[in-house]
């Protein structure tokens, strides 16, 4: 194989792994961001969902408004439109990295930014809401190499 060959080799192989390990964590119901049972409602909206869990305010039905472009861990921006808020979700990260959800530009302030390190041990993690009612939102994940890879925003 010449070496483009096997870079597309790679990359479809990367591509297959992402694709079932994330549907194998949406059957398992252990995935951030798992639709809430029914009726369930949602405890918070837009500012209100400040730095507050997706998960213990109702707002963990969301989808993924943007993603990475680049290979290696996969960072989603999630959108919940019940509760006008956004968070940022990584997979396959290594212990040490860690995500911010942002939806202000400048210093991490409290209420415009959330961030979370992945766990030693782990390779997903998830931050807490930002506001997403009338401002953008984006993510983005601060390897322990020093790289920085966000998402545009949304």
């Amino acid at each position: 194989m010449t070496g483009r060959d096997e870079t597309t080799m790679r990359t479809l192989v990367r591509l297959t792994v992402t694709a079932a390990a994330s549907l194998l964590l949406a059957m398992s119901g252990t995935a951030p961001g798992i639709a809430a049972p029914a009726g369930v409602t949602a405890h918070c909206t837009g500012s209100g969902c400040a730095g507050k869990s997706p998960a213990s305010t109702g707002c963990d039905h969301p989808r993924t408004v943007r993603r990475s472009a680049e290979i290696g861990p996969l960072i989603e921006l999630r959108y919940s439109s019940t509760c006008r808020a956004a968070w940022v979700r990584v997979t396959h990260a290594r212990g040490g990295d860690r995500i911010e959800a942002r939806n202000k530009g400048g210093a991490c302030r409290r209420k415009s930014c959330y961030a979370t390190a992945v766990a030693p041990g782990r390779s997903s993690a998830y931050t807490a809401m930002v506001n997403d009612k009338g401002v953008k939102a984006w993510g983005c994940l601060h390897r322990r190499n020093g790289n920085v890879v966000c998402t545009e925003a949304y």
